[in-house]
């Protein structure tokens, strides 16, 4: 039996069409996990280009956990940058052992 106002099983649903607020969100999201940095770019300029990017999901009224931004961050760094990367890595989980004792 169907209600007078629902739908068949069968039909889709409509997309939402609630207009830029969903789609913002899923490109400043992409932007953020999509971006690696480069050697021939100065990683200064390259963590200033993900620190904007931050400050957008922010403006979003989105939260990035500080650990995954960091854990993030570290993963981002340029081919070149491995051996500090590792140093990070494992500073990182020192910092976050003293802190959990």
């Amino acid at each position: 039996m169907e209600q007078s106002g629902t739908k068949p099983h069968s039909e889709k649903p409509e997309k939402f069409k609630g207009g830029d607020f969903k789609s913002s969100k899923k490109s400043v999201v992409g932007k953020f996990l999509d971006y690696k940095m480069v050697d021939s770019k100065s990683v200064v300029s390259q963590t200033e280009d993900l620190q904007k990017i931050i400050y957008d999901i922010h403006v979003e009224e989105m939260v990035i956990n500080e650990s995954f931004q960091v854990t993030s961050f570290i993963k981002k760094l340029p081919p070149s940058w491995k051996e500090f990367k590792n140093y990070l890595k494992h500073k990182r989980k020192e910092i976050l052992l003293r802190i959990s004792l």
